[in-house]
């Protein structure tokens, strides 16, 4: 190569290397990169000009041939890589080894994303530095990686609030930890908690275009919904019921007389004083038009609808369901709350709960099923039959030991042309007021009955999977035929080969 073509050669690339540097440090092109887009490929055509033989020469000489054709090869081959790689990342397939497919969204979820016909925008925001933003940044990444395999329309943008400021107070965020808004055709809704169960309810809210009506009696000594700051009362339920798009409306029925049609479900929580006949009456109407009712009963304190619930194939027994704990002098009562672990496994409310998870209560009463045509009822919770039931709070003498159902749905017509309804029974209030709400599965157990009441499946809160442990039992006769058929023999195979392979190269 001439003296004057590597100088040009050298120039050309000073050019490039120049444009390619004020690009990066400007961010933006300017007119000086087309001057020294310009000189770069005045300089190398002036090489290939002056150097034309010797260019020539060697594209022709044997060794540049075979090169060019290893070259072409290479080329080839990283091309047949790329479009492999490419293809793999536009069209894929996973599977879920796990027992409990916990790698797996559960049906409602992938029923609910596949559902959405626009783009759901997902905000993480964060703030750089705060402690234990990149593992939950990386913890949402993978949850929402699984939405999006099932529909590519769930789109996620990480915001550093700091730098997007405007974004920030457009969406309120007032924390750096982790918040994450979901905005579908105008409606959003925040959620700070990262977990499949959190994410899809808060996609129903946000799908959803209409609020359900929930009405809770009062006028009858009913659980108060504004009591926020007593263990007993109901505001963090009416919290809850409003933060998932419920409208919650009391219902006086002693002056009403009539349940609204607007009323998706009613609920009447813990009464203590009786409801009048009338009362009564408008709670059938109500049923036979179709309605869903929620009765949280408490034992003793019937308030006068132990005759609807007769009605309906379930009987109140008045009795306190406590369980039974083994103690060093032997079983004793618990005096904490009653834990129920038994629920209907096929039914859309409880299917979803865990083995070995509980709901709790306080001094629930049981309920029996007393068979009335037109009526079925399934019993959603039971407790353990090593539970006892005693007539009186004083818990004492020798109550009959069994499992009892503390919660039952029944389904049916009131009149055989009539519309079907729906109606939950508990045989407590407890387990749905401020101090028992959260507690194990009682969340889940108050939302799923009210999702299933207001017809709306989709909602049905789904419980978080559990990872279950493969054990490997062996007896004393599979451990030897193990050990004496796999873990000594094949040690030595792999011995023998080696050794062979070896005195066969040695010999070659």
């Amino acid at each position: 190569m001439s003296k004057l073509g590597k100088i040009s050669l050298l120039f050309s690339g000073l050019s490039l290397t120049s444009m390619v540097i004020i690009r990066s440090m400007l961010g933006d092109w300017v007119p000086f990169c087309w001057v020294a887009l310009g000189l770069s490929i005045f300089f190398l055509g002036l090489t290939l000009y002056w150097d034309r033989r010797f260019l020539k020469e060697f594209l022709t000489m044997k060794t540049t041939k075979e090169g060019m054709s290893m070259g072409v090869l290479i080329a080839l081959m990283l091309a047949l890589l790329i479009v492999v790689n490419y293809l793999g990342v536009k069209h894929y397939a996973t599977w879920d080894f796990s027992t409990a497919h916990t790698n797996t969204l559960a049906d409602q979820s992938i029923k609910l994303v596949k559902s959405l016909d626009s783009d759901l925008k997902v905000l993480f925001f964060y703030k750089k530095g705060v402690e234990g933003n990149e593992d939950n940044r990386r913890m949402f990444r993978e949850l929402i990686k699984k939405y999006q395999d099932q529909n590519p329309r769930v789109l996620l943008e990480f915001v550093e609030a700091n730098e997007r400021p405007d974004l920030a107070k457009e969406y309120g965020v007032d924390k750096g930890s982790g918040v994450v808004f979901l905005d579908y055709k105008g409606r959003r809704n925040r959620i700070e908690k990262i977990d499949e169960q959190e994410f899809t309810s808060a996609m129903v809210k946000v799908t959803r275009t209409q609020n359900k009506n929930i009405y809770f009696t009062v006028g009858h000594g009913e659980k108060s919904l504004e009591d926020a700051k007593e263990g007993l009362g109901l505001n963090a339920l009416k919290v809850m019921l409003e933060n998932n798009r419920y409208t919650v409306k009391t219902l006086p029925l002693i002056q009403t007389t009539k349940v609204p049609d607007d009323a998706d479900v009613v609920v009447v929580a813990g009464p203590i004083q009786g409801f009048q006949d009338f009362e009564i009456t408008a709670l059938e109407d109500y049923l036979k038009r179709g309605g869903s009712l929620f009765l949280a009963i408490e034992s003793q304190n019937s308030a006068g609808l132990e005759k609807l619930v007769k009605k309906l194939g379930i009987e109140l027994q008045n009795n306190y369901v406590v369980n039974v704990v083994e103690t060093v002098l032997g079983k004793g009562v618990n005096q904490g709350p009653t834990s129920a672990p038994i629920f209907a496994p096929m039914n859309q409310i409880t299917k979803g709960f865990g083995q070995n998870e509980v709901t709790l209560y306080r001094y629930p009463q049981a309920l029996k099923h007393t068979p009335v045509e037109g009526m079925t009822v399934d019993e959603l919770v039971k407790t353990a039959p090593n539970s006892v039931a005693f007539p009186t709070l004083s818990l004492k003498g020798d109550g009959p030991q069994g499992s009892y159902a503390l919660v039952d749905e029944v389904t049916g017509k009131w009149q055989a042309d009539g519309k079907e309804f729906r109606v939950i029974v508990a045989g407590d209030v407890d387990f749905m007021t401020n101090q028992m709400l959260y507690q194990n599965l009682n969340r889940d157990l108050v939302l799923n009955s009210v999702a299933a009441l207001a017809k709306e499946e989709n909602l049905i809160s789904i419980t978080a999977k559990e990872p279950q442990s493969t054990q490997l039992l062996l007896t004393e006769t599979k451990f030897s035929v193990f050990l004496f058929a796999f873990i000594i023999p094949f040690p030595i195979l792999l011995l023998g080969v080696s050794i062979g392979l070896w005195v066969k190269r040695r010999n070659a």
